[in-house]
């Protein structure tokens, strides 16, 4: 199935994916495009789902609100382990080490912390990377936003491409201080942004 979504891309580099463990930090959509990709391991984290998650994420069906966020390996070719997130800072780091890639779509500011102190790749829930020795996600003024359906299942799906970029070394994603937001009022439903020092 891998080979469907990247057909653009050597079959060397594809099968190179397998390496890689990501871990993503409350967003299933996201967790549902890169699990068909050729990942080995993805660990996803989340705790309780609500409404306002069934609202927005297209994966998650009504009647999971208001639940505990627990997935099942999603194919053979991915190992998806999942966990609640802790409540521990420590427990959390423990659940994060020998991730490759971590992308957070909940508890953004916690998950930056870890990340840096793990020194790996960090994607928030905007379209940027930062980079263990780029610029810092705590010395920037991050963008607030406001997803809908929509232009939440694009930044998941251009996220997921970015993630696929960086990995791959198929092409550069945006890295901080370089970062897009999904906005639909605008061409392209893409804006790019320069993240500002605070």
């Amino acid at each position: 199935m891998k080979l469907a979504f990247w057909s653009w891309v050597d079959e060397d580099r594809i099968s190179y994916l397998s390496k890689y463990t990501l871990s993503i930090v409350g967003s299933r959509l996201l967790l549902n495009i890169l699990s068909r990709c050729g990942f080995g391991c993805i660990k996803y984290i989340s705790d309780f789902v609500t409404p306002n998650d069934v609202a927005i994420d297209c994966t998650l069906q009504p009647f999971e609100a208001n639940s505990y966020d627990i997935v099942s390996p999603q194919n053979e070719e991915c190992c998806v382990i999942s966990y609640l997130y802790p409540e521990d800072r420590n427990e959390l780091k423990k659940l994060l080490r020998g991730s490759d890639l971590i992308v957070a779509h909940k508890y953004i500011e916690e998950v930056a912390d870890v990340a840096e102190k793990l020194g790996v790749p960090y994607v928030p829930n905007f379209i940027t990377t930062f980079l263990p020795d780029g610029v810092n996600f705590f010395e920037v003024e991050i963008p607030k936003i406001m997803y809908d359906p929509i232009s939440y299942s694009i930044n998941c799906s251009i996220q997921a491409a970015e993630v696929f970029k960086l990995l791959t070394g198929y092409d550069l994603p945006a890295i901080a201080p370089e970062a897009y937001v999904v906005d639909l009022r605008v061409e392209g439903y893409l804006k790019k942004m320069e993240l500002r020092k605070k």
